[in-house]
């Protein structure tokens, strides 16, 4: 599970992406909670798609990816 993004190229907007990247995966899993609906998630190398309530039951780490 990698939680960052690194960039080689010395470019400054590309400082922010993992940061970006970081807050848009969990406000989406955040509108999933809340909505009760699926999104597609990463775990141990393995595509799921998870719901609302099956999101509240993983601890926020393990479902970055």
């Amino acid at each position: 599970m990698s939680l960052g993004f690194t960039s080689h190229l010395n470019d400054p907007d590309l400082d922010r992406v993992s940061a970006a990247l970081l807050r848009a995966g969990q406000l989406a899993r955040e509108r999933a909670r809340q909505t009760g609906t699926g999104i597609a998630v990463q775990i141990d190398g393995e595509l799921h798609i998870l719901t609302g309530a099956e999101l509240e039951r993983l601890p926020e780490a393990r479902d970055a990816g």
